[in-house]
């Protein structure tokens, strides 16, 4: 499983480095290819097959359950939740930092 991320977008970064530190070996974090665009970021599956937003979020959390243990001090029914509610603060803050002209992955969409 690769997810793919762009490394001009410091949110972006910040979450890669996170998922590196603890995800390492499960999944490959690479960046994205220089000049490719996307407001999202992309999960390759082991099947060739390309997931981006919400159902990526989906998959990792399928496929790697030790994703949810960043948020090691909620009840177990909530690590799910909260690992979605994060995505979307993440495209809340993208979109926050295309509005003041910051750089960032296309998150006006």
């Amino acid at each position: 499983m690769k997810l793919y991320f762009d490394s001009n977008c410091p949110l972006c970064r910040s979450f890669a480095k996170l998922l590196q530190k603890h995800l390492s070996g499960e999944v490959d974090i690479i960046p994205f290819l220089q000049g490719e665009q996307t407001k999202d970021f992309k999960l390759e599956l082991s099947d060739g097959e390309f997931l981006y937003g919400k159902e990526a979020i989906d998959a990792l959390e399928k496929e790697v359950p030790k994703v949810k243990n960043f948020f090691w001090m909620l009840p177990d029914s909530y690590r799910g939740k909260a690992l979605h509610k994060t995505y979307f603060f993440g495209k809340f803050l993208r979109r926050l930092f295309y509005f003041f002209g910051r750089r960032n992955c296309g998150g006006c969409s």
